[in-house]
Order: C-alpha cells, then sequence, then structure tokens
C-alpha cells in the first residue's frame, strides 16, 4: 500500500525563526505554556525550557501515513550531547516499533510522539517524551517519560536518575498511591498498573523519605548533600520497573515533582504541542510532590536537575562546538539496510522520491565514473540525508588487480564521488562481491557485503525482488540492490511499506554499526 501522506522537516533553531519554528511544529513547550492538569486551579505548571536557549539545537521531525497506520514523532540533535539525542530518538523509535507490531492486521490507529524540553541550563539538559495512541473508536492513551543529559559526566540518565534509589522510588509510589486514594477516591484496584503501594501510606514530609535512618544522619551520612546515584544503577532501576506510571517525571515552577499518569486523558487537558499541528495533544492526571517533600527524595543529579530546570541560565556543554548526533541504537530496534549499486543513473532520482515518503536512509554505492556524468543525482543523494560508497570506476573485479592497481582505483573513485557529492565515501563494495587478500590490504576502506541478495539483476521482476527482499530481511540486515534497473526500482515502494509495517526501520551502513569503529580492510555482510 503506498504512501499516502508523508511529510519531513528538518528545521534548525535561530534566533527569531526559532520560536516559529517550534510553535509550527507545535512539538515544544515554552516556558509557561505548559497547562495545569490537576485538582486546584492554583496548581503551578511544569518548568520548561524555551528551545530558543540551546545553541545549535536542530529538530528531526518523521511523519508517515500510509492510509491506515499514521505515526509521527520528532527527536533532538544537541551539539555536545549526542548521547541525548540518541537515547530519546532510540526511546521513540522503540515505542514505534512496538505500537506496529502490536497494531500490525488490525484497524486504523495512530501513534503521536512529541517532546517537551524541562531543562537547558548549566550542564544539564532534559526532556520528556509524551506519546499518544489513537485506536479504532476514538480509544485514546497518553503515557510518557524523562530523559536527562549531565554534560558533567556525559551520561544520559533515565526518570530514575532524578532520585536517591529504590527507596525514594518506593516512597514517590507510596505518596502517588496516596494521593490517588485521597484526592480522586481511587480504590486499591482502580491505581494505575505497576504502582506497588495500595494508598494506605502516611504523606511525604520535608525530611529523607529515601528511608534512611543512619545514626549519622540518614542515607546521605549526615553530609546534607544527597547520596551519588550512578547512571548504571538508574538504568538498572528504570529497566526493572518496566513501563512504570512514575517514568513521565519532572518538576513545577515552584521545585515540586510532577508525576504525570499514563491511561486515558484527562478531562480538559492538554499541552503545548501536539503531533498534527492541530489541537494540543491531551495529558493524563498529574500528582504534585511539593518542593520540601521532594527535597528528600532527589539525588544529588535530581537537586542539579531541579536547579537547572528553574534557572534562567544557558546551557553550557563541556563539549558545545562538537557536531551533534542522535545515532539509533540497532540493538535495540530492529534496522535494515537498503543498498543499491552501480548507479547513479537514469532510477536514481525516481528512487530517491520514493525512498524521501518513508524517510527512508540508503546507502548507494557508486561507480566513480557515473558518479562524474550525473553529479546532480550524486550530490540529491548526499543533500537528502543518504550515504555514500565507493564501488570501484567501472565495475572491474579487483581481485584480479595488484596492489597499486587496487589502490590508484579506490582514489580516483573516492575522488571522483566526493567531487560530485561533495562527500568522501566512507565504506566500498567491491564489485560482484569479488575480493582477496590483497584487495583487503589495499583498498583503504571498510569492505561491505550483504545478507539478503534479492538477485533483481537476474528477477527483472519487481514482485519478485521484493518478495525477495521480505523473506530474507533480519534486524541487521544488509539488502543488495541496483538502482539502475527499473523493475529495481519499482519494488522500493513495496519493500518500504511491509517492512515499515512491521517496525522497522531504514538506516545507512554507517548508521547501522555507528556504534562500532569500521576498520578498513574488514569485511561487514550485516550487523549481528
Amino acid at each position: 500500500m503506498p504512501v499516502s501522506a508523508v511529510t519531513r522537516l528538518r528545521t534548525r533553531l535561530r534566533p527569531r525563526h526559532a520560536l516559529a519554528a517550534a510553535v509550527a511544529l507545535c512539538l515544544l513547550a515554552v516556558p509557561g505554556a505548559a497547562a495545569v492538569v490537576g485538582e486546584g486551579a492554583d496548581t503551578p505548571p511544569l518548568a520548561t525550557a524555551d528551545p530558543q536557549s540551546v545553541p545549535g539545537l536542530e529538530l528531526v521531525e518523521h511523519a508517515a501515513n500510509d492510509g491506515r497506520m499514521s505515526t509521527a514523532w520528532t527527536y533532538p540533535v544537541v551539539p555536545g550531547a549526542p548521547g541525548f539525542g540518541s537515547e530519546v530518538r532510540t526511546a521513540m523509535a522503540e515505542a514505534h516499533t512496538a505500537f506496529m507490531e502490536e497494531r500490525a492486521g488490525q484497524g486504523p490507529a495512530e501513534l503521536r510522539q512529541r517532546l517537551d524540553l524541562l531543562a537547558a541550563s548549566g550542564d544539564v539538559l532534559g526532556a520528556r517524551i509524551v506519546r499518544e495512541a489513537v485506536l479504532g473508536g476514538g480509544e485514546s492513551r497518553v503515557d510518557g517519560e524523562s530523559l536527562w543529559f549531565d554534560g558533567g559526566s556525559g551520561a544520559v540518565l533515565p526518570w530514575t536518575g532524578l532520585l536517591r534509589g529504590e527507596d525514594a522510588v518506593a516512597a514517590l509510589d507510596a505518596e502517588v498511591a496516596r494521593v490517588l486514594r485521597e484526592r480522586d477516591g481511587a480504590e486499591p484496584g482502580e491505581l494505575p498498573e505497576g504502582l506497588e503501594s495500595d494508598g494506605s501510606a502516611e504523606p511525604l514530609g520535608g525530611t529523607d523519605a529515601s528511608g534512611g535512618d543512619d545514626e549519622d544522619g540518614g542515607a546521605d551520612g549526615g553530609t546534607g548533600k544527597a547520596p551519588e546515584f550512578r547512571p548504571g544503577d538508574a538504568w538498572r532501576l528504570s529497566t526493572e520497573l518496566g513501563d512504570s506510571p512514575l517514568s513521565d517525571l519532572a518538576f513545577d515552577t515552584e521545585g515540586g515533582l510532577v508525576v504525570t499518569l499514563p491511561g486515558a486523558p484527562a478531562e480538559g487537558s492538554g499541552s503545548a504541542g501536539s503531533g498534527d499541528g492541530g489541537s494540543p495533544a491531551p495529558e493524563g492526571r498529574r500528582v504534585e510532590i511539593p518542593a520540601e517533600a521532594a527535597t528528600g527524595l532527589l539525588s544529588e543529579f535530581g537537586e542539579r536537575a531541579r536547579a537547572a530546570a528553574l534557572a534562567d541560565a544557558p546551557l553550557e556543554l563541556e563539549d558545545a562546538d562538537a557536531p551533534g548526533r542522535a545515532d539509533l541504537d540497532c540493538d535495540r530496534v530492529p534496522c535494515v539496510a537498503l543498498t543499491f549499486d552501480d548507479g547513479p543513473g537514469e532510477h536514481t532520482g525516481r528512487l530517491l522520491d520514493t525512498m524521501a515518503e518513508y524517510d527512508a536512509k540508503g546507502t548507494f554505492y557508486l561507480l566513480g565514473m557515473l558518479a562524474g556524468e550525473f553529479p546532480d543525482l550524486a550530490s540529491r543523494i548526499t543533500e537528502e540525508g543518504h550515504e555514500v560508497g565507493a564501488h570501484s570506476w567501472k565495475h572491474d573485479d579487483l581481485a584480479g588487480k595488484s596492489a597499486s592497481g587496487v589502490s590508484d582505483d579506490s582514489v580516483r573513485t573516492a575522488e571522483a564521488i566526493e567531487k560530485a557529492s561533495g562527500e568522501w565515501p566512507r565504506t566500498m563494495r567491491p564489485p560482484y562481491g569479488s575480493f582477496n587478500a590483497t584487495t583487503k590490504r589495499s583498498v583503504g576502506a571498510p569492505l561491505v557485503l550483504w545478507d539478503v541478495d534479492t538477485l533483481d539483476w537476474q528477477a527483472r521482476d519487481a514482485g519478485k525482488v521484493a518478495d525477495t527482499a521480505l523473506e530474507q530481511t533480519r534486524p541487521g540486515s544488509i539488502v543488495l540492490m541496483h538502482d539502475i534497473h527499473g523493475t529495481t526500482v519499482d519494488a522500493v515502494p513495496e519493500i518500504l511499506q511491509r517492512l515499515h509495517a512491521k517496525g522497522y526501520h531504514f538506516v545507512t551502513v554507517s548508521q547501522l554499526f555507528s556504534d562500532l569503529e569500521m576498520d578498513e580492510g574488514t569485511v561487514y555482510r550485516r550487523r549481528e
């Protein structure tokens, strides 16, 4: 089924234009804009950060609609905080994949994921991912999670990183359950799934709520400073807690903790953004922990995060001048690298149009002589976010060349590709998949083969090419195709649609191995 409506917007936030872009995207909340969701009209709003305060912040938005399943999400690219963008992107990708798998074969449904910036000051960056799933019949469910970046250590932290540890999580759990029973009249069986407490605990006070009773002054040993909670401990705990109803954890403008609970949207709720640019996306019920009581729950990083959320100071990361990145973790979500050999050629432009409909990224292994012949296509490949690789000058069998012959061919090809596309090829694919020890020693780049051969050059049948790709592709696959064949380009829409329906994410070869150092002369056939 072809995509009926797909858009992609890549926006770099700059002075004057940044706020307009954020409003147009309807994805980032601005200070004071978050709706008050709770029992009293005087409930303080969430503390949020102005996107213009983050130098070089880039939002990458993706939206796809195949006429039945609609998804939309955005992730940040922040100079100096690559791990933060990668974690947000991967968390959203995980939710996307789970949604597609869960809804397979069912009726129309929509998943919208937005990003609210919670803190951007000093060396702390925080955001919450809010997800709204709209199922058939108008049924809607909202859930979220907060993620944090500690510029001092370079660590990305889950919501549990704000808290002192397991005892503080248990205390928060008990307080949320108590509020829901006393404020909302919820019975124990009506409490959100995942809460351990029955709501009978005493209210939190303003002292240490971590459960420590050390004779020297409790969990902090009498120092008055929250104990250290290492990133690994925070991630372990968040993993153990799974889809905890406490994961959407943020601060209000008075320094209190706010838990936004998953479930059906609260009546009359709303927020500063939505995934479709229309009415605000709804929110679930909120439970507020006043600042004094929250202090007893916070870790040392949690205290810094709260200060950053309330501060009116710029974000100052140590490596702020470094290029931003937001790599996808292909160990956590199913990725596939679609690759195309022997171009560019007469069908390449049509292929790029099709790939753009799904925001799918691919790798094009170009012949040096054709890159110079079709420089506009070569440059379009890189401009649209795809990757170029080398495929020799004119498709010679490199295994039959001497060391100097391989080296000369590789350099000549790479120079032609760089001149045409603006990028030096990171990897190369030997024609026919043919190589020997001399090739590996002399080629000067990682050798990328494949684990899925569509045999498109032989079949020349779009249906057979698509079926082969679908039957053989597994998470981590590298799929071999040739964009010089019109029938192959005809097959790509079905390949993209069917893999998208399975929750796959389309990445370049370098993105597939983004967490690895790809070595010159080493052969790569798939991501294991």
